[in-house]
């Protein structure tokens, strides 16, 4: 493992941040448009949909998008939303665009940082896990953030570690039926400690020298992703 106190390892992930993040940015304006997505009902069918996190748009999907394109997941959708209000109503708007354009069959999800809770709220409180068969998180803050201490807003607030959102949303029971796979950046600055990024169920997977940011460009992220999506859909075993 990687020591927190290496000056060089540090400066490293400071600049492979850096360039995700201006990566990212430069991807915005590319989904700003529709999202394509022709809803068709077919009981055969398996969608991968894409949740993004706080202050972003489905664009930092784009290269994972590709890679799983590419490797037969044609059936894709990359919602956006808002970064207002509350987590439960993002997650209310999820809902409601995935029984308006996913009509039939099973989901699979794919969520970075602060989607990951928008689909989580979803799948636990909204009924969703009857509908899905896995759920990826990237850098989710699971447990909550120390980051958040450091932004004016009451949707942010809602992932501080002992907000009321952040400890009823893990007080629930895991739903049954449902893979979730927690991908933690041990760089991660925004989600502080690195841990909390591990849901209270499922498995966890660590990338401990990559950053928040970074998980969106990482081709050994992209390839833990297919291999978790190739695999049959199984229950969640252990509890945190």
């Amino acid at each position: 493992m990687l020591s927190d106190y290496d000056p060089g390892e540090v400066r490293r992930t400071i600049l492979r941040e850096s360039l995700s993040l201006l990566a990212h940015g430069l991807l915005v304006p590319f989904g700003l448009s529709g999202d394509g997505h022709s809803p068709e009902r077919k009981r055969d069918q398996r969608t991968l949909v894409f949740v993004h996190g706080l202050a972003a748009n489905r664009a930092g999907f784009l290269p994972l998008q590709a890679f799983l394109r590419s490797r037969g997941h044609q059936r894709q959708l990359a919602l956006n939303y808002r970064s207002a209000g509350s987590v439960e109503a993002l997650a209310l708007r999820l809902k409601r665009e995935l029984d308006a354009k996913v009509r039939g069959g099973r989901i699979d999800m794919v969520a970075h940082s602060m989607g990951g809770l928008v689909a989580r709220f979803y799948l636990q409180q909204l009924g969703g896990a009857r509908r899905v068969d896995r759920l990826i998180t990237l850098g989710t803050p699971h447990r909550g953030t120390h980051a958040a201490n450091f932004v004016p807003s009451a949707l942010v607030r809602q992932l501080l570690p002992e907000s009321p959102f952040i400890r009823h949303l893990n007080g629930l029971p895991a739903p049954q039926g449902l893979q979730v796979s927690s991908i933690v950046a041990g760089r991660d600055v925004l989600v502080q400690p690195t841990e909390a990024a591990s849901c209270p169920f499922g498995e966890t997977i660590r990338f401990d020298e990559l950053g928040h940011v970074e998980l969106l460009f990482r081709p050994r992220v992209f390839a833990e992703i297919r291999a978790i999506l190739r695999g049959p859909p199984r229950s969640n075993t252990s509890l945190g």
